[in-house]
């Protein structure tokens, strides 16, 4: 009978923290290359080159909003993840499938892009945006529970700043794919002003901890 080694054992269910790493910002990288596609120069005359440009602000204005929020998920991913010491299979699929939410995000900002001011366009990017945070919600929540195995160097209290922060994010998306039926334009606020409201204040609520460590 062949035995099986206690390492191989241990890591039947290993993934590696640095090529998970590595895969994430891929993702995001690709996607964030994803999203000037839609700005497309317009096909004109040179007299109604003016127009075609204005034309194109919605579109504009969508990309820097998506770029905006992808690239802030990013940020705060690489602030947030180096808490992170042991993983198992479920983390990884938790990982992979807010990624998906993240990949999707070039397709609703473009919806967006060619229906400004529609308010199911608007949802759908809402929509978009709720799942993913939500995504991140449930990861830290899984690591916050088992916390002296994926993250036994942090800061418990740390950890449950960052898993209400994506809470408060996520239901602020929530709220917006309300607001969307409601109000496009205070639809378009809540998408930058909320999200950045709590993640200042999640950062004054880790600033009064750190001294305290």
């Amino acid at each position: 009978m062949k035995e099986t080694s206690p390492s191989a054992a241990e890591s039947k269910d290993y993934v590696n923290l640095e090529r998970l790493t590595f895969l994430i910002d891929g993702v995001f990288a690709i996607t964030l290359t994803l999203l000037v596609l839609e700005l497309r120069p317009p096909e004109a005359e040179p007299s109604e080159l003016g127009k075609s440009l204005l034309a194109m602000l919605p579109r504009l204005s969508g990309y820097l909003i998506a770029f905006y929020t992808i690239a802030n998920h990013w940020l705060v991913h690489q602030r947030t993840f180096r808490h992170i010491t042991h993983e198992d299979t479920l983390m990884l699929w938790l990982t992979m499938v807010g990624l998906l939410f993240i990949t999707l995000m070039p397709a609703t900002t473009a919806l967006v892009g060619r229906y400004p001011g529609e308010k199911l366009a608007v949802a759908c990017f809402s929509a978009n945006s709720f799942l993913q945070a939500l995504m991140n919600w449930i990861f830290w929540a899984y690591v916050l529970k088992g916390q002296k195995r994926f993250a036994g160097q942090s800061d418990p209290r740390m950890l449950a700043i960052t898993t209400r922060v994506w809470l408060f994010i996520a239901a602020g998306w929530l709220a917006s794919i309300a607001l969307s039926f409601v109000s496009v334009p205070v639809a378009y606020v809540s998408w930058v002003l909320f999200p950045n409201l709590v993640g200042i204040w999640g950062n004054r609520r880790r600033q009064l901890i750190a001294p305290a460590r």
